[in-house]
């Protein structure tokens, strides 16, 4: 049987954008990608992790790898890299324990954390009400979300009545797609057309329906936005950001490992490790200078 051949989801994004430069010059990851700011192993922390995740010998993160620079994979196309997966490493540090990734989709991510697929969850979510009933959160970084257009455009993306009249790509599950459902009768109250909205399974499928002009502006995290369109700026620009949004780490309801993770975020912004993850990934105006646990209880 011929070997299939596979380039990683981003990669191929890029090598399409970048005349065949993609995330990395080698088949093999860079090491750069690899190498993670650690947190400081305590004893007494580690002791308030849950009996079977300490005897399991590591946390078990569930992880979206196709939204860089969060979390996507490297060029061997099975080790995870980015923002989230250095959090995620450092916070386990921590808590004197590995990290260790589990690859799902976005839509799939809460069921499966409901399911005891994972531990946690590292994905670049927003903590709404609706995903409070369904998950504790543990808030880590201050994101936001961003249009993305093809450069051979011009149109600005202020707020939703700009989107009216075009075609709209989103990822299925995201914020994005909720908040555009629940906006549906901007157009009409505005009487101008409707968007038409597309869904994509990833941001990879969306990245390259806009790359094929089967839609007009991509709504996204303004992390993956932000990425894309510095990366190929001959291609892809940014045509407007929107609202701040929380970004946290999720668990099971009433699991007993959001209190440790949160008191691990809390010494990593105090002793300068989330500020050199935030650096080392060009994140720094996204800080977060506290955080918090929501619940849904307040």
């Amino acid at each position: 049987m011929t070997p299939t051949v596979r380039l990683t989801a981003w990669s191929l994004v890029l090598a399409l954008t970048m005349s065949g430069c993609a995330l990395g010059s080698s088949a093999a990851p860079d090491p750069a990608l690899v190498e993670r700011p650690h947190g400081r192993c305590d004893p007494a922390l580690a002791a308030a992790v849950p009996p079977a995740v300490r005897e399991r010998g590591g946390v078990l993160v569930g992880m979206v790898p196709d939204s860089p620079p969060m979390g996507y994979h490297a060029e061997d196309d099975a080790t995870i890299v980015g923002f989230d997966r250095d959090m995620s490493q450092a916070i386990a540090d921590v808590l004197c324990l590995p990290a260790e990734p589990v690859p799902t989709s976005l839509d799939a991510i809460v069921p499966g954390l409901a399911a005891g697929r994972y531990d946690m969850i590292l994905a670049s979510l927003s903590p709404t009400a609706e995903r409070q009933k369904k998950a504790d959160f543990v808030t880590y970084y201050n994101g936001g979300q961003g249009f993305l257009a093809r450069s051979d455009t011009d149109f600005a993306v202020h707020s939703y009545p700009d989107l009216c009249g075009r075609v709209v790509g989103v990822v299925v599950g995201s914020v994005q797609q909720g908040q555009l459902d629940q906006a549906a009768d901007t157009c009409a109250r505005a009487g101008r057309p409707d968007w038409q909205l597309r869904l994509y399974p990833t941001g990879t499928a969306a990245a390259l329906a806009l790359r094929a002009d089967r839609i007009e502006v991509l709504y996204f995290s303004i992390s993956l936005t932000q990425y894309v369109a510095a990366k190929s700026p001959g291609l892809f620009r940014l045509a407007g950001r929107y609202k701040r949004a929380l970004v946290a780490a999720g668990f099971a309801k009433g699991s007993p490992l959001t209190g440790p993770v949160h008191e691990a975020v809390r010494r990593l912004m105090a002793d300068g490790t989330y500020l050199a993850i935030l650096d080392k990934w060009g994140l720094r105006d996204n800080e977060l200078d506290h955080t918090d646990i929501l619940d849904g209880r307040s």
